[in-house]
């Protein structure tokens, strides 16, 4: 049996597709560490692996989400604390002598680590990405941003030297491609899937899929209502604003609602809940969505994938690039709506999602990205793949 390291970011986004490898490769009895930051160590005991707890800029969940620059920044951060985490990253892998690193594809550690002790490599993309990642950390015109990219170069430079390796910038590193790189949506989601070749397995969604559970809204009208889950995701749900305008936009006997709206707000602040809403802090997102007719969400990639596993549209919400991409494939496949936001009244939201829960073309589009979903082969695809890699 072989020993496997994961290196992840401390997010539920990044995190929650892995963990299921995690289980299946434990399941058939091999040994699985999981690097990533202390919020996470329950989950990856759960799903069976090891939990290794290490610093660094995404091993640590931040109480306030990054937004677009913020993202765009982090390469020249982690390239500026390599001195610190590195050697203690080489340290554990010396002593724990695994056979690969799976790493996030957003991460420059264990690359570097892997290079270092000559160990192989498996990718994994829980986000939309370019072909050529190193459009991300293109510099930007502000000069302190031009600053901040020659010094996490100098930085970068002073760990390859120290370390005996050959000189590459930091876009040459990101620009390396495992023989074998996990992206968790279907090809025919992948933007510009044409330019991805054969070192890419498109397995979408990675989850178990649990038991359903009973829709939790009771109608009091004995009439046909239209089912409608909202989320914002686990980041970035602090608006008490949105929730209220959903509160207003359904509230009636046409619809019956559930909403999960995170643990940052004060529930008090959204007033009297209408007899059709159930408002909760969070709900298991996997075994409701079998009885959804439209799914009002932020748009990220887990959420969208989980959505159209059960053939459910969508109305989506972005408010990062990431989500507007998610938002531009949902309009460009027609899978659902994306509203205008400036601003989103509650009578534009209630025909948005009239519209996606009436219209035929979208239907039939959801119908057959479900079967593509599907026909992905999720976590056990994913599983086989890292087994069989050589």
């Amino acid at each position: 049996m072989s020993t496997y390291i994961f290196f992840n970011v401390a997010a539920y986004g990044h995190i929650n597709p892995t963990l299921p490898i995690v289980a299946e490769l434990s399941r058939r009895g091999h040994k699985v560490y999981y690097f990533t930051g202390e919020p996470f160590v329950d989950a990856v005991q759960e799903a069976g692996g090891i939990p290794v707890i290490i610093p660094g800029t995404l091993h640590s969940q931040s109480t306030k989400p990054p937004g677009d620059k913020e993202i765009v920044l982090l390469p020249f951060l982690m390239a500026l604390e390599l001195s610190q985490i590195l050697p203690e990253i080489v340290d554990r892998l010396k002593k724990i002598e695994p056979d690969c690193i799976i790493f996030n594809m957003l991460l420059l550690a264990p690359r570097l680590a892997a290079r270092i002790l000559g160990l192989r490599t498996i990718g994994f993309r829980p986000f939309h990405s370019a072909r050529h990642p190193q459009r991300s950390i293109e510099i930007l015109t502000d000069p302190n941003i031009k600053l901040l990219a020659h010094t996490a170069q100098q930085a970068l430079g002073e760990v390859l030297s120290c370390y005996q390796l050959p000189d590459m910038t930091l876009r040459e590193v990101y620009s390396e491609v495992p023989g074998l790189t996990l992206v968790f949506v279907p090809k025919r989601f992948q933007v510009d899937a044409g330019q991805f070749d054969e070192r890419f397995v498109f397995v979408g969604p990675s989850f178990i899929e649990p038991p359903s559970i009973p829709w939790p809204v009771v109608s009091s009208s004995g009439s046909p209502t239209i089912k409608v889950y909202i989320s914002l995701g686990t980041l970035r749900n602090n608006d008490p604003g949105f929730y209220q305008l959903c509160l207003s936009a359904f509230s009636g006997p046409d619809w019956s609602v559930v909403m999960s709206v995170g643990y940052q707000i004060d529930l008090a602040r959204l007033g009297p809940m209408p007899a059709n809403f159930v408002v909760k802090r969070s709900v298991p997102q996997t075994a409701l969505l079998p009885h959804v007719d439209v799914f009002v969400t932020h748009g990220g990639l887990n959420s969208t994938m989980e959505a159209l596993y059960y053939g459910v549209p969508l109305v989506v919400l972005p408010t990062i690039k990431e989500q507007e991409t998610t938002a531009k494939r949902v309009l460009d496949l027609q899978l659902g709506i994306v509203p205008d936001r400036t601003p989103l009244t509650a009578g534009a939201l209630r025909g948005a999602v009239r519209k996606v829960y009436q219209d035929e073309s979208i239907r039939r589009s959801v119908h057959a990205i479900k079967h593509a979903i599907r026909d992905a082969g999720g976590y056990l695809r994913a599983t086989d793949a890292i087994i069989a890699f050589r």
